[in-house]
């Protein structure tokens, strides 16, 4: 998981303003393709600057599945966290969208996270299924004292 939450595309950028553009952002890389030029980054401080403040959720998110498998938290919590970490990108992209809704028959520009890091969770956690989840202390039978059940028995 630490390998997708680093490697996978974390959102895509398509406009077609002055010509196809593309760009891909993961938090090691970066790809953008236009008209004009194709550049891909491997690891530099604009690339790590810009999507460490997102990479950080993402390998959050990597060490809950780890807590999963071991045992520690839910799949609930888990599957939320997984949500909340594609959650930043999305809200970048709003104007986006919100422009594109005003004026649908200018240029196209969609912006979008590649949820690629929620979907290849959601495949391990349905191929491989974790063990059961821990008890929360609601659901933890009450055990008695010795000198309750003393008192009771006698």
């Amino acid at each position: 998981m630490t390998l997708v939450a680093l490697l996978a595309p974390i959102a895509f950028f398509l406009s077609s303003y002055d010509g196809l553009y593309l760009s891909l952002i993961a938090i090691l890389w970066s790809f953008t393709s236009s008209s004009y030029y194709t550049q891909l980054v491997l690891v530099d401080i604009f690339t790590l600057g810009m999507s460490m403040p997102f990479g950080f959720i993402r390998l959050a998110y990597a060490y809950q599945m780890v807590r999963l498998y071991k045992g520690r938290t839910t799949k609930k919590r888990t599957l939320t966290l997984g949500i909340v970490s594609e959650l930043p990108f999305a809200f970048l992209f709003i104007p986006y969208i919100i422009i594109w809704l005003l004026n649908p028959y200018g240029p196209v520009s969609l912006g979008a996270p590649s949820l690629i890091l929620l979907i290849v969770s959601i495949l391990i956690v349905r191929l491989r299924p974790p063990p059961e989840s821990p008890e929360i202390w609601e659901e933890m039978s009450e055990e008695k004292s010795w000198w309750t059940e003393e008192s009771t028995n006698a």
